[in-house]
């Protein structure tokens, strides 16, 4: 493989370079990334608050994981582990609702997960951010010493858009219709209620313009946000027939079965590890624990309000309200 340069925190260091056929907008096959952020073992590089200002409750981080270089969105839980804009669960219900409707070449939100760090961990972590005013990192449960972080994969070649959409190259350009049709279902589906410039960034591959959607927090059955909520509403005439058929076959069950617990750790040798979920411990909460385990994911009533929206779409699209790009 091919390596480029980067330069970190005055440190030259090499990443691998984007080959012929890849995806430019990742440096490492989707599968591999989201292996590192679940499970891989990692040591923080170089940590800065994301829009470059102190106080910040979200920070971009190069990790080095064996052989391999990543830049990511780091962003430790509040308290409780779920509060408005900080709601780890929801950022991991969005990459999971994707995959349930759209094809890996076609998602629009980068790989996300939850790890349970200890507190030293993520403490030592944030103090070596630039800035006065860093926000310290906030113990999640009070049994235990420790810190959820949500991981998100930091996209390469992406920009954010002047213009979403584009009018004029909606009209003239059937591939970024596609594309950005795809990203506003997902948008609709999980009610993205911020439109806040830079939580939404598109490739800058003309041949493939795809939209991403990099901040999920707040979505489902969030307050929303003051910076506006268009895309939490279907905006364009047309979208994809595959995609639509795809969510055709989706249940409430599947739903229930995929989004009810989205990630479940217990404590082994004194630390938390992901483990394969159990029984849900509380369906009317997003947030649950026991004396061992931890839970995060949708609770009955989000899923319920998802499963609506689906149903909803499919009655439209069946009146004639929206077309189907073949």
């Amino acid at each position: 493989m091919r390596w480029c340069k980067l330069l970190v925190a005055g440190v030259t260091l090499a990443v691998p370079a984007v080959l012929a056929g890849q995806d430019p907008n990742f440096l490492l096959p989707v599968a591999e990334i989201g292996r590192i952020l679940r499970e891989g073992e990692f040591e923080v590089l170089d940590i800065r608050p994301s829009r470059g200002l102190p106080g910040e409750r979200t920070y971009r981080a190069t990790i080095q994981s064996g052989d391999h270089l990543l830049q990511v969105k780091y962003a430790p839980a509040p308290e409780g582990g779920d509060e408005f804009n900080n709601r780890p669960r929801y950022e991991l219900a969005a990459w999971a609702v994707q995959k349930l409707f759209l094809d890996e070449r076609d998602w629009v939100v980068p790989p996300t997960a939850i790890r349970a760090l200890p507190l030293d961990v993520v403490q030592a972590t944030l103090a070596a951010a630039p800035g006065d005013a860093n926000l310290p990192p906030e113990q999640t449960f009070r049994e235990w010493p420790m810190t959820l972080v949500a991981l998100q994969y930091w996209l390469f070649n992406v920009e954010v858009p002047e213009e979403l959409p584009d009018g004029d190259r909606l009209e003239e350009d059937e591939v970024y219709e596609r594309l950005l049709g795809n990203f506003n279902l997902l948008t609709y589906i999980i009610r993205h209620s911020d439109s806040n410039q830079g939580n939404f960034v598109q490739s800058t591959d003309p041949s493939r313009p795809r939209v991403f959607a990099v901040d999920n927090g707040v979505a489902f059955s969030s307050e929303e946000s003051d910076r506006g909520t268009r895309w939490r509403d279907l905006q364009l005439d047309r979208y994809a027939a595959s995609a639509i058929d795809r969510l055709r076959t989706i249940t409430g069950e599947e739903l229930q079965a995929n989004l009810g617990v989205l990630v479940q750790f217990e404590i082994r040798n004194g630390n938390f590890v992901e483990v394969e979920p159990t029984e849900n411990l509380d369906p009317g909460r997003g947030v649950r624990h026991d004396a061992q385990r931890i839970q995060l994911g949708l609770t009955d009533s989000e899923i319920r309000a998802l499963h609506r929206r689906i149903v909803r779409l499919l009655q439209w699209v069946d009146d004639g309200r929206y077309e189907l790009l073949p």
